[in-house]
C-alpha cells in the first residue's frame, strides 16, 4: 500500500471517519502521510480510542504522533501499547514524554510482549520498594527522581541489590536521614573502583582502615 496518490475526496473521509472518534490527525509531513495510510486500520485507531479514555481527553497531535511512533517505529503491538499507557496511567502519569520514556525503556529491554512488560515492572516495582525500605522509607511510592537513580544502579551500574542496600544502609548511618543522591555518591564510587561484590566493599574497608593507621603511626 502506498502513502499517496489517493484521490482528495478519500482522505477528507479518512479525516472525517477519524474526528468521528475524536483523534486529531497530525497535519505535517510523514506523520501525517504515515497517519492517513494507518487510518484504515481499525485495530489502531480503536488502540487512539481506548488510549483517550485512559487519559480523559482528546488526543493532541503530538500526542497521536508518539502512539503512531511506538506502533509504526518502535513497532510496539497495540496490546503493548494499551498497556504501555494503562501502567503509566496507573502511577498517574499522563504526561506523553513520561510514557514516550518508558515505552523506550521497554525497547532497550527487549520487550515485546504485555507478559514482558509485566514481568519487568513486577520486578523493577519490587526493586523500588527494597530501596525504600533500605533507605528507612516505608510509608509511600518512590519518586521519579529515586526512581531514576535506582534505575541507573541496577542498570547502569550493574549492581546487585545486596550492594544497593548496603550502600544505603551506609547512607542513613552516615547522614542519619534517607539520601538518594548520597548514595549515589557511595555507588559512583564503587563502580568508578570496579567494586562488584560485598566482600570487595570489605576489602575496601579493611585497605581505607589500614592507610588512616599508617598515617596516623607517622603523624
Amino acid at each position: 500500500e502506498g502513502d499517496g496518490g489517493r484521490p482528495e475526496s478519500r482522505q477528507s473521509a479518512e479525516k472525517e471517519a477519524a474526528a468521528a472518534r475524536d483523534v486529531e490527525i497530525p497535519e505535517e509531513g510523514n506523520s501525517c502521510d504515515r497517519m492517513e495510510r494507518l487510518s484504515g486500520d481499525e485495530e489502531f485507531t480503536a488502540l487512539l480510542y481506548a488510549v483517550q479514555q485512559y487519559l480523559g481527553k482528546t488526543l493532541t497531535p503530538t500526542e497521536t504522533r508518539k502512539i503512531l511512533f511506538f506502533y509504526d517505529e518502535l513497532h510496539m503491538s497495540v496490546d503493548l501499547i494499551d498497556y504501555l499507557i494503562e501502567y503509566c496511567v496507573g502511577r498517574d502519569h499522563r504526561s506523553i514524554r513520561y510514557i514516550e520514556t518508558v515505552a523506550m525503556a521497554w525497547k532497550e529491554e527487549g520487550i515485546t510482549t504485555v507478559e514482558m512488560a509485566k514481568d519487568s515492572t513486577s520486578r523493577y516495582s519490587k526493586e523500588y520498594f527494597t530501596v525504600l525500605k533500605a533507605m528507612g522509607i516505608t510509608n509511600r511510592n518512590p519518586a521519579d527522581t529515586e526512581i531514576a537513580l535506582i534505575n541507573t544502579w541496577t542498570k547502569e551500574y550493574g549492581f546487585t541489590m545486596d550492594l544497593i542496600q548496603e550502600a544505603c544502609s551506609r547512607t542513613v548511618l552516615q547522614t542519619g536521614q534517607p539520601s538518594f543522591p548520597y548514595a549515589d555518591k557511595i555507588l559512583q564510587s564503587w563502580s568508578k573502583k570496579k567494586i562488584r561484590t560485598l566482600e570487595d566493599v570489605r576489602l575496601q574497608d579493611a585497605q581505607h582502615q589500614k592507610r588512616k593507621l599508617e598515617k596516623a603511626a607517622k603523624t
